[in-house]
């Protein structure tokens, strides 16, 4: 008895691991100044693209499927698989497209995601308060 419900814990917990992340996929938020130091800037180059569905999703979103090769800094060039998410009226990627992305340091296929790292910000000493 003690064991299926310790298996049967062990078995939601996995489906709520999984459900976070494929939200986390599905939505991506973007970087907050906090994490964005851990990250570079890179490029993505595709080298494959899915063809345009005739409809989106009922929230009007089409679902790309790509690959490419991330170049930049920190990194050897890096072979990548993605989805991106695209609105109705936004163009469609195309073989050759340039797409910018943000990876950790030497850990570009693992950690990449697409965006631009925010401008950085006025640096204060400790303890100082930006003026408001």
């Amino acid at each position: 008895m003690f064991l299926a419900v310790a298996f049967s814990l062990m078995l939601a917990a996995l489906v709520v691991v999984l459900v976070i992340q494929w939200q986390r996929g599905r939505n991506p938020h973007p970087l907050d100044p906090s994490k964005a130091g851990q990250f570079v800037q890179g490029t993505l180059t595709i080298t494959g693209v899915s063809d345009r569905p005739e409809l989106g999703d009922a929230k009007g979103e089409r679902f790309c499927t790509l690959s490419g090769t991330i170049v930049g800094p920190q990194t050897n060039p890096a072979e990548v698989y993605g989805t991106l998410v695209l609105g109705d009226a936004e163009p469609w990627p195309a073989i050759g497209a340039d797409l910018p992305v943000v990876y950790k340091p030497g850990k570009a296929t693992s950690t990449w995601q697409f965006g631009e790292l925010p401008p950085p910000g006025p640096s204060f000493p400790p303890g100082e308060v930006p003026p408001a």
